[in-house]
């Protein structure tokens, strides 16, 4: 009978491929539905209650931060807020007067000073509210981004709290996707991702960030939220990213990891002395 001996050579490509077999069997990737959700979402109102007379963007325009959107017919409230000011100067002299009067030991009691005091604050008061609803005459972009919604026309009168417009800003994208459960304790803070997205038929990769720390209880999933690292800067090409558009993330889950809902900024509780 003839025995083989093993060379140190094979025993060295037997040993790699058990650590590389130990490996996969550490990690091993899996996919989950994704969207992708924009960082700011936002429906404007109307803060007066009166004619609108300029709308100047519509559904899919682009805008920058300061443009004017719209405009208010405001001729009342200007006259309103003159009035103010003439009322706020009126008790501002009045008051002067009854002090220099008292200096002077004029008849002058407490009690007028005081009502002096009041009718100037009333006064300054009133020019100061009609003068910050002045501010709404005109309707500007709060931040870089596309209109979504137009729901005004001009000449339309408009109440207080009529929706306007629905604003979106696709600069900074967030990529959604919702995972198992029991995928917590395969990942942590920080790891990367692949993201496919339909739409663009790309993949792009992707930094976990945070995550929801609520367990459906039918589904048992939770939502996991990452940032994307690289997007489309040019508007019109093939691989941009909006809002809304989904696909499939693809996360490499360790054994070995740390539950990420886990709060670890607390001393483990030990037993008390006997």
């Amino acid at each position: 009978m003839t025995i083989s001996r093993v060379t140190p050579a094979a025993l060295l490509i037997i040993g790699c491929l058990l650590a590389a077999a130990n490996t996969l069997a550490a990690t091993e990737q899996q996919s989950a539905p994704a969207k992708l959700n924009a960082l700011s979402r936002v429906q404007l109102s109307s803060e007066l209650a009166t004619r609108i007379t300029d709308v100047r963007v519509r559904a899919g325009d682009r805008f920058q931060q300061g443009d004017l959107l719209a405009r208010f017919d405001c001729t009342e409230l200007q006259a309103k807020l003159r009035g103010a000011e003439t009322q706020r100067a009126l008790a501002r002299r009045q008051l002067e007067a009854n002090i220099s009067l008292r200096q002077l030991g004029g008849n002058l009691s407490e009690l007028e000073m005081v009502q002096s005091e009041a009718q100037l604050a009333e006064a300054t008061a009133n020019a100061e509210v009609l003068q910050h609803r002045k501010g709404f005459c005109d309707v500007r972009a709060p931040f870089d981004g596309f209109v979504v919604n137009r729901q005004v026309e001009p000449h339309q009168r408009a109440e207080i709290g009529t929706p306007l417009f629905e604003l979106i800003d696709n600069r900074g994208l967030e990529v959604e996707a919702i995972i198992p459960s029991g995928w917590l304790e395969k990942l942590k803070i920080g790891d990367f991702f692949q993201v496919t997205i339909n739409e663009t038929g790309r993949q792009y990769r992707a930094t976990l960030q945070r995550i929801v720390p609520v367990v459906d209880p039918v589904t048992r999933t939770v939502r996991v939220i990452g940032h994307i690292d690289e997007t489309a800067k040019v508007i019109g090409s093939p691989a941009l990213l909006i809002s809304g558009m989904s696909g499939e993330a693809r996360f490499t889950l360790d054994e070995g990891a740390e539950d990420i809902l886990a709060d670890r900024s607390q001393p483990t509780p030990t037993s008390g002395a006997n």
